[in-house]
């Protein structure tokens, strides 16, 4: 169960919302200027929420984790033998500003994040949602139809989100579906989905074949995909040689040669540090590199929703 459908996290969001509107709202309102690229992103993310009231929130999180971290950093620092008195309230402000900046720029950086991310999924299982809606156009059903149908197919992700939107303005709130297909098309966060709406809206204000542009469309974007996948395993394969060249070998290397260097007779000293040395690598440094190796790789994936 996720928390977003639990009644009394639902009622705390709502609560901590209308607080940090009702508290920072007149204070943002006139630096929202400064902040006006993040209105489309946070159009483009779906999020329902103005630039004001997302800023209040972000405010609201920022000064509380100041407060918070400010009080737990004190504790810390009483601690902590050897600092005077404005050592540690010195320690506990750094911290603190660190902290609530970072905050801040969450804040300022999550929209785009969701963006990016529903551009992926978007363009993952475009060629093949294209492919469905040619299959269900050759029956000559309706565009309220095509989507509605879409919409009810889940696995197709944030491409079932944007059908059911779009079937939703058409059902419920009494657009034509030309003008739900354009205003899907104009919070696209995907510049392939954006131009197949489009598409779709073209050719049928004038009258064309929808059924054959939308299996030229899936032609395109499945040729577009395979291209994606060719290049992702060239450069899998390249990271993967560039991995097992410098980490692998070069780990093996660097404990072959420190340890005929601790052969050598140089001294307790240098024999235990050239062990610490070689548990670090091994045991800490090696996994780490792994982990970020794997993280990256998916990151790059193509196949990544």
């Amino acid at each position: 169960m996720e928390l977003k459908s639990l009644p009394l996290f639902t009622d705390f969001l709502d609560w901590y919302k209308k607080t940090s509107y009702k508290l920072f709202s007149n204070i943002i309102e006139k630096q929202t200027k400064y902040f006006e690229s993040l209105r489309p992103d946070l159009k483009k993310a779906n999020m329902k929420i103005s630039l004001r009231e997302y800023l209040s929130i972000g405010v609201m999180t920022t000064v509380l984790s100041f407060v918070i971290s400010l009080a737990l950093t004190l504790i810390m620092s009483m601690f902590i033998s050897g600092f005077s008195v404005i050592a540690r309230i010195m320690f506990s402000l750094s911290m603190s500003i660190m902290i609530s900046v970072s905050t801040f720029l969450f804040f300022y950086m999550y929209p785009t994040y969701v963006v990016n991310q529903r551009r992926r999924s978007i363009d993952f299982t475009l060629p093949f949602a294209t492919l469905y809606l040619a299959t269900i156009s050759g029956g000559n059903a309706p565009i309220k139809t095509m989507f509605k149908i879409l919409s009810e197919f889940e696995d197709f992700g944030e491409i079932s989100k944007e059908a059911a939107e779009i079937t939703k303005n058409i059902e419920f709130f009494g657009m034509s579906a030309l003008d739900a297909l354009k205003k899907a098309a104009d919070k696209s966060p995907s510049e392939e989905f954006k131009e197949l709406l489009w598409g779709i809206n073209t050719t049928v204000s004038s009258g064309g074949d929808l059924s054959r542009y939308l299996h030229e469309k899936s032609m395109e974007f499945m040729q577009d995909y395979r291209r994606r996948m060719k290049e992702y395993a060239q450069g899998m394969s390249t990271a993967l040689e560039v991995y097992i060249t410098v980490v692998i070998v070069g780990s093996i290397f660097f404990v072959v040669i420190s340890s005929l260097m601790s052969a050598f007779g140089l001294g307790t000293s240098f024999v235990e540090l050239i062990v610490i040395s070689q548990f670090l690598t091994i045991f800490v440094g090696l996994p780490l590199i792994s982990i970020g190796f794997i993280f990256f790789l998916k990151r790059l994936s193509p196949l990544r929703k």
